[in-house]
């Protein structure tokens, strides 16, 4: 089970690695299926981490690699929205691209959260890695917020 999770870490971080690459070459409504890939495997990490954190359940061993993951994505937000990536499906508005550096500062925010709860499991901080992961939810909220459809 342990290696099933490492093969899956490591086949997200290979996909995160050609992601910008990729958008360049692909078409936007694969870009947009690949983006959603990437934000609901996003998501079920926060909740993976929420369940662990919030002691819903005993796989505190686990912990370390949800929140690798979800440093690795959200380092890659950006990479997710290119230019022209949109299409029918798509629940990005178009305000992603209106207001651009906007949207990649809350990117960042979202980035740097993430990373100070990855910081806090590293050093097994365990009193903080509830608001830090709070802090990464507010983040994430709040690019939802003005640039998600029917934000979650």
């Amino acid at each position: 089970m342990r290696n099933a999770r490492r093969v899956s870490l490591m086949a997200t971080a290979a996909l995160l690695a050609s992601a910008a690459a990729a958008a360049q070459a692909a078409e936007p409504a694969e870009i947009v299926k690949y983006r959603q890939a990437m934000m609901k495997a996003n998501g079920a990490h926060m909740s993976a981490a929420a369940s662990i954190i919030f002691g819903k359940v005993d796989f505190k061993s686990d912990l370390g690699e949800h929140v690798r993951a979800l440093q690795a994505i959200n380092r890659e937000i950006p990479t997710l929205f290119p230019a022209g990536s949109t299409s029918a499906d798509s629940a990005a508005l178009p305000a992603v691209w209106m207001s651009h550096d906007d949207f990649l500062k809350r990117a960042a925010a979202a980035a740097q959260r993430a990373e100070a709860l990855a910081k806090a499991v590293a050093a097994g901080d365990t009193k903080s890695y509830a608001a830090r992961f709070g802090e990464l939810g507010d983040a994430c909220k709040a690019c939802h917020k003005d640039y998600r459809m029917n934000p979650k």
